[in-house]
């Protein structure tokens, strides 16, 4: 099982930048900070270009920052995958100066679904939202599933059959 699983190290070189290269998330300042087999982590630093019209974060930013790491640990096993449904709830209002910290876990896949857990951080301006000592609080929280289709990032080619059969 080693061998199949050192596959994604093998491609990852290959593959980050397929999952790294959302203009929209550059465009509005996101950026992956981390991402695994089933799992990425993104950040942003909410700007005054990021509020609604009652001074704070928008939704859509927020929901954009979860769509992110959605979109990079559900195509990190090198198989495209595309959203089905998003449910998200925003739990606290994000004020400028927050950094908003995004991560996106996969709870159950199959051969044709996915599902996966994003919860959606801020921290204070100033303060670091992965210290332990963080005051970072729990702003929305997103529950997704994609199709899994049979395309494949960087071709079939270059995933093994044995990785092709279980990722």
């Amino acid at each position: 099982m080693a061998e199949v699983d050192d596959q994604l190290d093998g491609n990852r070189a290959a593959l980050e930048p397929v999952l790294l290269s959302d203009p929209f998330a550059t465009h509005i300042g996101a950026e992956v900070t981390g991402w695994g087999g089933g799992w990425a982590q993104a950040e942003l630093l909410v700007g005054p270009e990021h509020t609604n019209l009652a001074g704070i974060a928008h939704g859509g930013v927020t929901f954009s920052l979860g769509d992110l790491v959605f979109a990079v640990s559900s195509n990190s096993w090198g198989r495209l995958a595309v959203a089905l449904t998003v449910e998200v709830q925003y739990l606290a209002a994000v004020e400028v100066g927050a950094r908003l910290v995004a991560e996106s876990h996969e709870r159950h896949r199959t051969k044709r679904t996915a599902a996966y857990l994003i919860e959606v951080t801020a921290a204070p301006s100033g303060s670091d939202p992965r210290s332990p000592t963080s005051d970072s609080a729990l702003v929305a929280s997103l529950h997704a599933l994609v199709h899994r289709t049979d395309r494949w990032h960087l071709g079939e080619h270059t995933w093994s059959d044995a990785w092709r059969s279980t990722h």
